[in-house]
């Protein structure tokens, strides 16, 4: 019996550790999306800038209402300025994980780095955060304006998660204290 339960033990360790690169590989993927999604959100914002005309007349067959036009328009061009810090914050926040990932593999999880990266991802988090009350606040304002509904609904998850994220990192940076004085002291 007790040979089955290492056995199952010993196989769900490899297959844990087999999973990591496949995260790491995920998360890769994500980040290349993320900053492609980029790419196209600031070349829409250029074609708006540079030639306001063409999708003025775009809006104009879908929404009936000049005025609607001109704040659905005025309100995308919001959406794809504020697509920026989001994406920067996202890559901060992908390749942290990846970091941490790369650290845990090798046996590294409770290090000074790690708690650093948690925090910076906790930044990255109040970052997005902040970006969506202001998508929020100009949703709100073109639903208004326009009479058409733009949507957006407060998450709370985020900002529950910040300072989360702080402690973990505050956690983590003592752990790694510990395991250098334990080290020191054998």
């Amino acid at each position: 019996m007790t040979i089955k339960v290492e056995c199952i033990i010993s196989i769900i360790n490899k297959r844990r550790f087999e999973m990591l690169p496949l995260l790491v590989r995920t998360l890769r993927i994500t980040n290349w999306l993320n900053w492609t999604a980029a790419a196209i959100l600031a070349f829409l914002l250029a074609v708006m800038v540079i030639s306001p005309g063409t999708p003025r007349e775009f809006v104009m067959q879908v929404i009936a209402s000049e005025k609607a036009s001109d704040v659905a328009i005025t309100w995308f061009k919001w959406v794809c300025a504020m697509s920026l810090p989001v994406c920067i914050a996202t890559h901060l926040i992908l390749t942290r994980v990846i970091a941490m990932i790369r650290d845990t593999q090798t046996g590294a999880a409770f290090s000074e780095a790690n708690a650093d990266r948690l925090s910076v991802i906790a930044w990255a988090l109040l970052a997005i955060n902040v970006v969506d009350l202001i998508f929020g606040q100009l949703s709100v304002w073109a639903s208004t304006a326009s009479g058409l509904y733009f949507g957006w609904s407060l998450s709370l998850t985020g900002w529950f998660a910040v300072p989360l994220l702080f402690v973990l990192a505050r956690l983590l940076r003592e752990g790694a204290q510990m395991r250098d004085d334990l080290e020191g002291t054998v």
